[in-house]
């Protein structure tokens, strides 16, 4: 495998160090690591999509909803929460 050298700022070299330390490993290691994790973390337009899908799978934000009706959901979500995780310990 071909080296290369990079120029970096000491303090951000003495950070890379103690990470290296904190995982019992070396600082090529950490470096390889944290440009894995970069490359494939989903990208923020990603996350912001799943975000809005997510939404509207579980019926949107009650735009347009009088307040009562928007109470009246949410009682309603309430109960079934309730009676889900909470109802048997009432039995």
């Amino acid at each position: 495998m071909a080296t290369i050298t990079v120029h970096m700022p000491e303090t951000v070299y003495a950070e890379l160090e103690a990470l290296a330390v904190e995982r019992s490993s070396d600082p090529v290691s950490v470096l390889t690591d944290l440009v894995m994790t970069a490359r494939h973390r989903p990208t923020y337009g990603q996350l912001w999509r799943e975000l809005v899908d997510l939404v509207q799978r579980e019926g949107g934000l009650n735009v347009g909803k009088t307040t009562e009706e928007i109470v009246e959901q949410l009682r309603k979500t309430r109960e079934e929460i309730f009676e889900a995780e909470y109802a048997h310990l009432y039995r």
